[in-house]
């Protein structure tokens, strides 16, 4: 990884660079390099208005320009992608700290995501309700869509929403992660390049307080969010003055792999260790919770511990790494915290250790319920999103009690069910609160051609796969007269 550390243009807003006023900087070290800050761009929160105001004015252009020419430029922007393949892994790893593999395949699902957005999403908007005579459903923009962008997928996550945004006829506001602003430049620079109108699309780089400005503007119709719960409930609260936006949320998860009798402890294993473990445990469909049958607890412990223990993590430089460091330090604080606070209910069968390594690092850890110490969800490593390479472990008798506790907590985003029998999948699949719920697949096995999102405090509206363009238009129901007869007589009395 380059030591050297790059300046940004600034914010993007009406087709040109502008630097914010000020002299208030994003600067987030590298969590794999403490002392390295790879990125620095100048912030304000007086660019969110003038953001807004410019996609305003862009938004009904861009809204009846021709399908073919919003395609044009969406393909002109993975071309771009394309090209800057190299500048966006790098910075991806850099930023977060993934290993150079894993920032490959979200580059490559941001570059699939406009050919899948183009085809099959504008073709979901063409399915209609029970065809009428006379009757018509039509889709128009929402009008000025923001997008705000989480740090784990800074590149996927965001483009999953800008992409079906702009496809739909929408001007786009994108403030992207403050931990990699790097990523969100390269964005801009790659939407610049593919020559959208003016307005059309613009970047402002910020924190918290950039992202409560956008949130706060009236000209906001829309608001896509992937991030944290309760960011998630300040972005609602914020938006109550506004009954006519809508507010796509995509959250938190404490995704269950339960794990009958009757399964395949080989496969279950790599699965659910692959799921627990990959980007340091910082995915909202992480498997970070598992439920074995008694009857087979011992030996899946044993198969994930050895998982744990010899997993690779690492610098994203050290190609033969599976894992990099979690997003800084205070993450780490975080997560030792809540395996401190939950040691009266919690064993450690791969205790959480930082290596000797210049970062945010964290070994992967394994830890079992102890039975009769209390109930699991009454601590914070039970039933809290953990966004850490931590796994934990509980025992049931039978399928009922695994759904009954699978279910426990505010979460309801993904599950996964290794089982042999489809049958018992069924069953058992029907009882879970998720938005997701996977046979003999990890949680972090999705398609995207299925709508993503979860229940309770995961989500709302399925923000993300294919789904994403059915929450970037309105449907606006028509009754169609073409010619009415001369005796008309709607109803006895009524006089014209």
């Amino acid at each position: 990884m380059s030591d050297r550390t790059r300046e940004g243009r600034g914010d993007l807003i009406d087709g040109a660079w502008a630097l914010p006023p000020g002299d208030d900087t994003l600067a987030p070290p590298s969590p794999a390099a403490r002392a390295h800050t790879p990125f620095i761009t100048r912030t304000s929160v007086a660019h969110a208005e003038a953001a807004v105001a410019a996609a305003v004015r862009a938004k009904d252009a861009w809204r009846r320009a021709p399908e073919g020419e919003r395609a044009a430029a969406l393909l002109a922007y993975r071309d771009r992608l394309r090209a800057r393949r190299d500048e966006l892994e790098r910075a991806i790893s850099a930023a977060i700290g993934k290993p150079r593999w894993e920032s490959k395949t979200e580059v490559d699902a941001m570059i699939a995501k406009v050919e899948l957005s183009l085809g099959p999403g504008l073709e979901l908007l063409k399915l209609g309700y029970p065809a009428e005579p006379n009757t018509r459903l039509r889709r128009r923009p929402l009008g000025v869509a923001l997008v705000l962008g989480p740090f784990n997928f800074p590149g996927h996550l965001a483009n999953g929403h800008l992409v079906p945004a702009l496809a739909t006829g929408n001007a786009v506001v994108f403030k992207p992660s403050e931990r990699a602003p790097e990523v969100g430049e390269l964005m801009a620079l790659c939407l610049l390049e593919a020559g959208f109108p003016a307005g059309v699309v613009n970047v402002v780089q910020g924190g918290a307080d950039v992202a409560a400005a956008l949130v706060a503007q009236p000209g906001v119709d829309a608001v896509m969010f992937t991030g944290s719960t309760a960011v998630g409930r300040r972005i609602l609260a914020a938006s109550a003055a506004h009954p006519g936006r809508m507010v796509a949320l995509e959250l938190g998860g404490r995704n269950p792999a339960l794990v009958l009798d009757d399964a395949d402890l080989t496969h279950a294993a790599r699965e659910i260790a692959f799921a627990a473990y990959v980007t340091a445990g910082q995915r909202c469909t992480a498997n970070s919770r598992v439920l074995v049958h008694r009857s087979r607890a011992d030996e899946l412990i044993e198969r994930l511990a050895r998982a744990a223990t010899l997993t690779r993590v690492g610098p994203p430089s050290d190609p033969g790494c599976f894992l990099g460091p979690v997003i800084d330090d205070a993450a780490v604080r975080r997560a030792l915290s809540m395996i401190e606070r939950s040691r009266d209910r919690f064993d450690a069968r791969v205790p959480a250790a930082s290596p000797e390594l210049d970062g945010s690092y964290l070994r992967p850890s394994l830890y079992v319920h102890r039975e009769r110490a209390g109930r699991a969800g009454d601590v914070p490593l039970g039933l809290d999103e953990l966004f850490a390479p931590v796994l934990t472990v509980e025992v049931f008798d039978d399928d009922g009690e695994a759904t009954s506790r699978a279910n426990e907590g505010e979460y309801g985003l993904a599950a996964a069910v290794f089982t042999a029998s489809q049958a018992r999948f069924e069953r058992v699949a029907e009882e879970l609160d998720v938005g997701l719920c996977n046979w003999n697949r990890s949680t972090v096995g999705s398609s995207s051609r299925l709508p993503f999102g979860g229940r309770k405090s995961s989500g709302n509206h399925r923000p993300a796969g294919l789904a994403s363009s059915l929450y970037c238009v309105d449907a606006v129901a028509e009754l169609h007269v073409p010619a009415p007869p001369a005796d008309a007589q709607p109803a006895p009395g009524f006089v014209v």
